[in-house]
């Protein structure tokens, strides 16, 4: 603000009021500017690609790839000196800040040239941007060696005003989905008619930057790259073993049954993880929480507990995602069921749910097992 307060004592008052108020609204448009976001998609048969937006799905995507080389044949000075940009997400969140950094910028430099009316699409394969309808989500990182879940993470305390059953607890509960089940936005959860109930369960995930292994909680947030929604869709009704050894794996670990995206935000454009409110609406009706602690700031342990607790029991690598737990287990689902999953600051992930039996299936009957005598 210096040389606006210098432009008060050259101008006069009147002339540096005007200046101030110009200093505002541009200082207003910089404020309004819609978020960063990094997402994998692919048109047609592509192939997954790496992409950026800004906003919620308002503006176009940008083919991260294609715009560099656009850039470079344009000469554009945005490129020199820019730090490598590997062809897929894990690949960037591996190779660190400078390269997620360049992402940016190249979205930024490509979004002038075309703002200015200079830009020419090169069309085909060289493409550079995709109205947003026209490309289909995958999941922004399709490949990390961990996707973990979260149970009793929120408090819950009852109507009486007594703890819920996990409020007061020594450890957080954390268990591993395959990353088979992962899906993107707008893909379809199918139930493949092993089971017809289940539940949405919005949850805020953040993704691991960097290899972290016992990290102290003071460091935590360090390893932290950003952040984005999964939807832990578990079943209600699909038949399994009674053992309980095998946890959530069947009922969550279905194909599909982890809807993830549409994007990753940096963590630099999420001030505040600790305190977002977290919902769903169904077939266009906002749910309600039974009881009232939609928002992260419920959180049973931070997230900063939560990376290091989970680096203490095994290693972290670039590109895990941690789903951070629903405030509760609450959004029924059955065929048909429209469920957009939303996190304020992240955007929305929206899936339907089907049931679509794979063609020549024969579902294993159950064993038949001695009656008591």
């Amino acid at each position: 603000m210096k040389h606006q307060r210098f432009a008060f004592r050259s101008v006069g008052l009147a002339a540096g009021a005007a200046l101030l108020g110009l200093a505002l609204l541009a200082d207003s448009a910089l404020a309004q500017t819609p978020t960063f976001r990094l997402l994998t998609f692919e048109v047609g048969s592509s192939g997954p690609r790496l992409g950026t937006t800004r906003g919620n799905g308002e503006q176009e995507i940008v083919d991260v790839h294609n715009a560099i080389v656009y850039l470079v044949k344009a000469n554009a000075p945005e490129v020199r000196g820019l730090a490598p940009i590997p062809p897929d997400m894990r690949s960037l969140i591996e190779a660190g800040a400078p390269s997620l950094a360049a992402t940016r910028t190249v979205h930024d430099a490509i979004s002038r040239i075309k703002a200015s009316g200079k830009f020419t699409e090169p069309g085909g394969s060289q493409q550079v941007f995709y109205p947003e309808r026209s490309i289909r989500y995958l999941p922004p990182i399709t490949n990390p060696s961990k996707v973990f879940g979260a149970a009793g993470a929120y408090q819950r305390k009852n109507p009486d005003g007594k703890p819920g059953a996990y409020d007061n607890v020594e450890f957080g509960s954390y268990f591993l989905k395959p990353p088979s089940s992962l899906t993107g936005h707008e893909s379809e959860i199918n139930l493949e008619g092993l089971l017809t109930t289940g539940v949405f369960e919005p949850e805020m995930a953040y993704i691991v930057g960097k290899t972290a292994r016992n990290v102290p909680v003071s460091q935590a947030m360090d390893y932290i790259m950003g952040y984005s929604i999964l939807n832990d869709v578990s079943s209600r009704d699909l038949p399994a073993g009674q053992h309980n050894s095998q946890g959530s794996t069947m009922s969550k670990g279905l194909d599909t049954f982890s809807p993830f995206g549409p994007y990753i935000t940096l963590k630099e454009d999420v001030p505040n993880p600790g305190n977002l409110e977290v919902y769903a609406i169904i077939d266009g009706v906002r749910h309600k929480w039974p009881v009232p602690n939609g928002n992260t700031s419920f959180f049973t342990f931070t997230i900063a507990e939560s990376l290091a607790y989970l680096s203490e029991r095994m290693t972290l690598l670039p590109g895990d995602v941690v789903a951070t737990g629903v405030p509760q287990p609450s959004i029924t689902f059955k065929e048909g069921t429209l469920g957009e999953m939303v996190i304020e600051g992240l955007g929305t992930l929206s899936n339907r749910v089907v049931s679509k039996p794979v063609p020549g299936h024969i579902k294993i009957a159950p064993r038949k097992v001695p009656t008591s005598q």
